[in-house]
């Protein structure tokens, strides 16, 4: 019994269990002329072919088809109530994320997580940033392909949160700001405490 169950592996005879005891209680018996199941809950077990859609020309049981409505409809709730989750998670993530776009031909520096160096070749000295380099294609809004020489050996392929804007050093960042228009403050009077 177990081998015609099991086949090559009687080992795992434990994984087909449920398979065997559901097919023994929905069997009708010579017997009896009932099944198992039938005849302890008055009812035939519901098997999975009674989910499906019968064709126009099957009138059908209307206990089977009510059944499969239900089961539809609980399966819709689930998908609706599984996308208002998923909403609700990207709202709150979307709160902490700052959009950067990048177009081909924008020079950006790269950071590097340690995965992506050759193995024994990272240390935590060595920079976390590499560039500039330019952008050679924008996948789409979150991936974009850049220009890394070769003999680095990894992929071109960037995530928007490992790219990062390269601004030359020769021209200031902030070019309102500059250090002549910044503001002096006096000096600040120490005040001293005589002892008591």
């Amino acid at each position: 019994m177990v081998r015609s169950i099991c086949g090559e592996k009687p080992k795992q005879w434990d994984f087909a269990l449920a398979q065997a005891e559901f097919a023994y209680n929905s069997a009708v018996h010579s017997t009896t002329g009932r099944s198992p199941f039938s005849i302890v809950y008055q009812k035939v077990p519901r098997h999975a072919i009674d989910l499906i859609k019968p064709p126009k020309t099957y009138k059908g049981n209307v206990a089977a088809e009510s059944m499969a409505k239900e089961v539809q409809s609980m399966q819709q709730q689930v998908h609706q109530r599984l996308e208002a989750t998923n909403a609700k998670y990207k709202k709150a993530s979307d709160k902490h994320r700052k959009e950067r776009l990048f177009s081909k031909g924008d020079m950006v520096m790269v950071f590097l997580w340690k995965e992506r160096f050759p193995v024994g070749s990272y240390n935590k000295l060595k920079p976390k940033k590499y560039g500039p380099y330019k952008v050679l294609k924008k996948i789409n809004d979150n991936a974009y392909v850049i220009d890394l020489p070769e003999s680095m050996g990894i992929s071109r392929t960037f995530n928007v949160a490992d790219i990062y804007a390269y601004y030359d050093s020769k021209e200031p960042l902030y070019p309102e700001f500059s250090s002549s228009l910044r503001p002096s403050f006096p000096q600040e009077e120490r005040l001293t405490r005589s002892p008591a």
